[in-house]
């Protein structure tokens, strides 16, 4: 069995992008006077309406805590305590999400601010004088609401230029300096810009994913919708993932599924149109400002199972990794630092296993890296979702082993005592190697060294369903087929 793991596992994990994993709103020990800043003018309170909806502000705190409303609907900020009271959208101290709803200055005691909300969309807001106190206004439907202009990937016109070769020193820069990144985009494009930032990860020791990421929204703020057509999925496709969150929101959901086939219609390798509906999953997570719930209700309402399917896996793994949250100023309130199975032991079954699926990296985080733990823990998951944390849980332990196969099975071997368990984390070992077709060398590798029918069994299983997905073409996957161990080319030519 295996020891500890030291914590600069953090910066090699796959999926783990964030060190801050903080559940709730801001700390309570902020201070109660605001941050010095530059404040929004405001927006003067509206007269009172009959009928309006009401939130209280009292010394505990905004009640309700959400409020549902269609657009159109006027609410009443109502100061019921004996602190001074500022509505102000998140991001505190800025406001930037929703700038329109700030008050702009306290409103004293007893005194009311009132505010109509013709926007749709999940507005998380708080007392800018004490913003350790936050709510949520939920806006939806309504008269005032207006489908957008259908979406249109139109690349014509752009061109870029070929990027320069990069010294080490400069690959460090554009990895670190925002300035120098979108400098980057709009001169060589998302594709270029994304292959050059997995060749910084490199040089810098982590991981490009969530890099890629800022390269995906500024990609969509310099070229609306064709930043999906011009980006490149390295860095496990993390460019279509920050695209899709500012892409939600600029335009929110009333075009979800239209949008979605828009965006993820451009590509003809079915795996990439899978990561780019994940990615969807990811946005949509910043659009409901990290409302777990809501978020798996919009999946629900794209066309097919697998899509859906898709959408979930990327609400999880933003609800683990939190990559998006310093957008929205807030982290979920979906995880428990005290029992490692929530949120996925508090969902209906269709959602159960798409939560394991990435479930794993919690806990590392939980159990401090200590892998044995992680792997009871797998263990202990209903059956309908043992599965997926095992699978998850060999994509964190693929994190410290890319390009060492051998490594690989040991890892899953030695932590995993069921054979069958440990053939559930090669296989999810395995899918971590085999995000391109460049990358096959090493995925048949590890298949070829694997061992017994149950490991055998599942590496192969997992790199023929993968390469079912990667190669656009008959021929591309019957070339790949040709190299696998001849008892699984049949299986895997199917």
């Amino acid at each position: 069995m295996t020891g500890l793991v030291t914590p600069g596992f953090l910066a090699a994990a796959v999926v783990v992008m964030v060190a801050a994993m903080s559940c709730g709103s801001l700390n309570p020990t902020v201070a109660a006077t605001p941050t010095p800043f530059k404040p929004n003018p405001g927006t003067p309170s509206e007269t009172p309406l009959p009928g309006a909806w009401r939130v209280e502000f009292t010394d505990d705190g905004f009640s309700p805590k959400r409020l549902d409303i269609e657009a159109g609907q006027q609410a009443l900020f109502v100061n019921a305590s004996s602190k001074s009271l500022w509505p102000a959208s998140s991001i505190h101290p800025t406001h930037q999400i929703f700038p329109e709803f700030d008050s702009g200055a306290p409103v004293g005691a007893d005194g009311v601010w009132a505010f109509t909300f013709d926007k749709p969309g999940f507005w998380r807001y708080h007392n800018h004088m004490a913003p350790e106190h936050s709510g949520l206004i939920v806006v939806t439907g309504g008269d005032v609401e207006t489908s957008p202009e259908p979406i249109a990937l139109d690349v014509e016109g752009l061109k870029f230029d070929e990027p320069p070769d990069l010294t080490p020193k400069a690959l460090t820069d554009l990895f670190t300096n925002d300035i120098l990144l979108r400098r980057y985009v709009e001169q060589y494009g998302p594709a270029h810009t994304v292959r050059l930032i997995e060749e910084a990860g490199k040089v810098v020791g982590e991981l490009c994913h969530e890099r890629a990421h800022e390269t995906g929204r500024l990609s969509y703020e310099l070229f609306g919708a064709a930043a999906f057509a011009l980006s490149s999925h390295e860095c496990e496709a993390g460019a279509f993932h920050g695209a899709t969150e500012a892409m939600f929101k600029a335009r929110g959901t009333a075009n979800l599924e239209s949008d979605v086939r828009a965006i993820c219609g451009t590509s003809d390798v079915f795996f990439f149109r899978l990561q780019c509906i994940h990615g969807v999953g990811h946005g949509l997570m910043a659009w409901t400002s990290y409302e777990l719930y809501d978020s798996l209700d919009l999946c629900d309402r794209l066309e097919t199972d697998r899509d859906q399917r898709a959408c979930y896996s990327g609400v999880f793994m933003e609800n683990v990794v939190g990559g998006l949250s310093g957008t929205m100023g807030h982290y979920t309130d979906y995880l428990s630092n005290d029992d490692p199975h929530y949120p996925c032991n508090a969902l209906t079954e269709r959602y159960v296993a798409p939560c394991y699926l990435y479930h794993s990296t919690r806990m590392l985080l939980m159990f401090e890296y200590d892998y044995d733990r992680v792997a009871e823990a797998c263990v202990n998951a209903p059956d309908i979702g043992r599965y997926d944390c095992f699978e998850s849980f060999g994509r964190d332990l693929a994190a410290i082993s890319l390009g060492e196969p051998r490594k690989a099975l040991k890892l899953c071997r030695d932590t995993v005592d069921d054979p069958i368990y440990s053939s559930w984390c090669v296989a999810g070992s395995v899918q971590a190697r085999f995000w391109e077709t460049e990358n096959a060398d090493e995925a048949l590798e590890m298949c070829s060294l694997t061992e017994g029918a149950d490991e055998m069994n599942a590496c192969y299983w997992m790199i023929s369903t993968r390469a079912r997905e990667l190669y656009p073409d008959r021929i591309g996957l019957e070339m790949f087929c040709a190299r696998v161990t001849p008892d699984y080319q049949a299986w895997c030519a199917r």
